[in-house]
């Protein structure tokens, strides 16, 4: 078979993304029918619709430069009020869907390339099926386009892990680095990564050096204008952004359990906002930061933070180690409760009569998952590589904050270890009892223009 063009290719990665931007599409509008959904549920939309009008980046005409949010996901919000409208809740929809539709074709690229060619497009089409993520799709807030940033970073770390060229690091420094722009989070992705990396090169130090400091640099380079811009408000280094403090206080309160202010009962909630306050007292600072959205049809939250300076999440982190260390033993069983948060937890109390069935689904989803890791493993295929990024992300918020909204992007890497291990429980039940569930039906992948070319990586890296 004469090997495929590049146009061929284009072609099929195109029809992979309209039918997967047609699928998540649908799933969308099911779930907006289906269950209620706050649209507009966060500060981003504020701060988008004041870029829009010239403002800067503030949560009001007028105010302080904002600190506590990271810039691109309200950028990108501002640009489709500038195009559609402001909280045009019909384009940010479609967009985030097209975004999703993206990640799908990396999704594609990863699981043909690392497992084959039904495994990469069974993992596509369950990712744009897949509810959770559509729900997001739905809302006004940042995980589409950070699902999309740490896919693509994970992407290149792969890449990277397998050719160990400085270009391949660099892509993974500056993926990083606009991952981190979206959410703060995943800057913790660069001492890790590079660490990973200097551990892979081990045996050559100066290839080690090498890619930690190719990927350092291509990181530094694309976070510097944030990090001026944040100098210049604050006179301090703020490299994205701040409220990690503020995220890792919040929790591990032992009064409120790690929990939100509205998720608890009034004194519980009286209690948690009265800490708060003296936390921000003690930076020299009045409760200011925070403002009541309770009359805002569109958040559900007694309180919101809609500025946090340096000083005041340096208060809060100080609070929160404090708490740490005069409750070690609760605070180790509430982290991994919080692990089952960010796996399971509905956040949005009018959606809990799901939280059954919605752990019943995850339960499932993972326990594949785990198959397909096990499996993934015993084949000598790239595991590793894969699963650091989503140790970090449950890691990282198994620390801090723990809802299942922060577990979404982690959702396109465990889709494909979840598919390799409903190919194994597919294979076991066709060896047994003869039963191949229509599987058989896409065989013509191999034939697909994205087939030749990774099939015959996977041959050489066996």
């Amino acid at each position: 078979m004469p090997a495929p063009n590049h146009s061929s290719k284009r072609l099929y990665l195109c029809m992979i993304f309209a039918l997967c931007f047609a699928l998540r599409v649908g799933v969308g509008v099911v779930v907006d029918a289906a269950v209620p959904v706050i649209k507009r549920a966060d500060v981003y939309s504020d701060i988008a619709a004041n870029l829009t009008r010239g403002h800067g980046f503030v949560a009001e005409p007028g105010g302080a430069p904002l600190m506590w949010r990271a810039p691109l996901y309200p950028a990108f919000l501002a640009l489709l009020y500038a195009l559609f409208g402001e909280h045009n809740e019909t384009a940010v929809f479609v967009a985030q869907s097209a975004l999703d539709a993206i990640t799908v074709v990396l999704i594609l690229s990863m699981g043909t390339r690392l497992f084959s060619e039904s495994v990469g497009l069974v993992s596509a089409v369950i990712f744009a099926l897949h509810p959770l993520s559509a729900y997001y799709s739905l809302r006004f807030l940042s995980e589409p386009l950070f699902t999309l940033a740490f896919t693509a970073v994970v992407a290149a770390w792969v890449w990277a892990v397998e050719n160990r060229r400085p270009i391949a690091y660099a892509a993974v420094g500056a993926l990083v680095a606009l991952a981190a722009l979206v959410k703060p989070v995943a800057l913790g992705l660069w001492p890790l990564l590079m660490a990973c990396a200097c551990y892979q090169l081990r045996s050559d130090f100066r290839r080690a050096l090498s890619a930690a400091t190719t990927l350092t640099i291509a990181c530094l380079i694309v976070l510097a204008p944030w990090a001026i811009r944040n100098y210049r408000v604050t006179g301090e280094l703020v490299v994205v952004a701040t409220g990690g403090g503020y995220a890792l206080w919040l929790g591990n309160q032992m009064v409120s359990e790690g929990l939100e202010d509205w998720e608890v009962d009034e004194p519980t909630r009286a209690h948690l906002i009265e800490r708060r306050g003296a936390v921000i007292a003690s930076a020299g600072a009045s409760d200011r930061s925070f403002v009541s959205v309770s009359d805002r049809a569109t958040i559900r939250s007694a309180t919101q933070p809609v500025h946090i300076t340096v000083a005041e999440d340096h208060a809060f982190f100080l609070a929160a180690w404090r708490e740490l260390v005069s409750h070690p033993f609760e605070s180790a069983l509430l982290t991994v409760r919080k692990v089952f948060r960010f796996w399971f937890r509905i956040f949005f109390p009018d959606n809990r009569w799901a939280q059954s069935f919605l752990v019943l689904f995850q339960t499932v989803f993972l326990a594949l998952a785990a198959m397909g890791m096990l499996e993934a493993k015993r084949q000598g295929g790239i595991l590793l590589p894969l699963m650091v990024p989503i140790i970090f992300l449950t890691a990282a918020h198994a620390l801090t904050f723990a809802t299942i909204r922060y577990s979404i992007p982690a959702l396109p890497v465990m889709t494909l270890l979840m598919t390799v291990g409903l190919r194994e429980v597919v294979h076991g039940l066709s060896e047994r009892w003869g039963w191949s569930l229509g599987l058989s039906r896409v065989r013509w992948l191999r034939s697909a223009p994205i087939g030749a070319p990774t099939s015959s990586y996977r041959e050489t890296r066996s």
